[in-house]
């Protein structure tokens, strides 16, 4: 089971995509802070790492840049308001209109897994 690295601090936001990344399959880690998620890297290896808009820039940044030190292989998804800078370690782009679903479609497709959303 692929496992999946959710970073953001809008809650609600997170439990939405948490639901559907869990329904498709998934194994989903929640961090709601940097520590949580630089400890969360430290003790696991993830497929995909999502890291949401409310993530400021500087600790998003931490948090790629761990990732990527823990396994190179890790995807990226950055999920942006209106502009986004420093994107060099992202694997996919995607704005905050995107719905949860669009968020699996884009774990399923860097993950080069088949659509196991049940809402696909």
């Amino acid at each position: 089971m692929a496992r999946v690295l959710l970073v953001g601090y809008i809650a609600e936001l997170l439990r939405e995509r948490e639901q559907m990344l869990r329904a498709s399959g998934y194994e989903v880690t929640v961090a709601q802070s940097l520590a949580t998620a630089t400890a969360a890297i430290a003790q696991e290896v993830f497929d995909v790492a999502i890291l949401g808009f409310s993530v400021p820039e500087a600790e998003r940044n931490q948090v790629a840049q761990a990732l990527k030190q823990a396994n190179p292989s890790t995807k990226i998804i950055l999920i942006y308001f209106s502009s986004v800078r420093n994107t060099e370690l992202a694997d996919a782009l995607m704005q905050t209109t995107a719905s949860a679903e669009e968020v699996v479609r884009a774990v399923n497709h860097l993950l080069g897994a088949p659509s196991r959303s049940r809402l696909a």
